[in-house]
This record gives structure tokens, sequence and C-alpha cells, in this order.
């Protein structure tokens, strides 16, 4: 499952909304997306930006961090994270889950 076994270790035992993109048959697996809330931001800089803080032109940078409002407090934004799970994970929204799962969507509170 490629980069996901890191990822499916922390989703153990939780629920969350799936966007199914791809489906392979073979390895018996989906790729989706899945919305989660996260501090951590990226923001590339523009051109007049790299020259007014004096980098080499050309290159493309980035400035990655966490959010925080102006009390210094992490703020949560959601943004799609691309993983791949086993089929047998997928049940439709209606369905009942586990009372032993609990909820990782963004709407759960991770």
């Amino acid at each position: 499952m490629g980069d996901s076994w890191w990822a499916l270790s922390w989703l153990r035992g939780t629920y969350f909304p799936l966007t199914v993109v791809d489906v392979d048959p073979q390895a018996r697996t989906v790729e989706g997306l899945r919305v989660a809330a996260s501090t951590r931001v990226t923001v590339e800089l523009t051109d007049d930006q790299v020259q007014a803080v004096g980098l080499p032109p050309g290159r493309g940078y980035q400035v990655a961090g966490m959010l925080l409002d102006v009390e210094g407090e992490p703020v949560e934004l959601p943004r799609a994270v691309s993983l791949t799970v086993p089929i047998r994970w997928l049940h439709p929204i209606s369905e009942p889950v586990s009372s032993s799962h609990h909820d990782a969507s963004v709407r759960g509170g991770g």
C-alpha cells in the first residue's frame, strides 16, 4: 500500500469518509481522498516576495509551518489527503459503524 502504511496505522480502529478515486481489484485496495484537519500550512512565495527577502530567483520557494491565531493557539483547517486502503474497509455511509471504532472525520475531531 505504498506510503499509506503510516497513515493507516494511525487510522486503525477509526471510521472516516473516503471519496474513492481508483480501485485496484488485484491488490484489493482503493485509492481515495480523505478530508483531514491540520494545523500545518504551506505557502508558496511570489517572485516579489522572493526578491524582497533577497533569495536567488527562479527556484520556487515555500514557507511551511503551523497556522496560529492572534492568541498563539493552533488553527485547524481541512485538507484533502490521498490514501490507499483495503477494499474491505469500505462501508456505505448509511451502514452503522462498530461501537469499538471512533470517529476520525473532520467533523468528529479526530
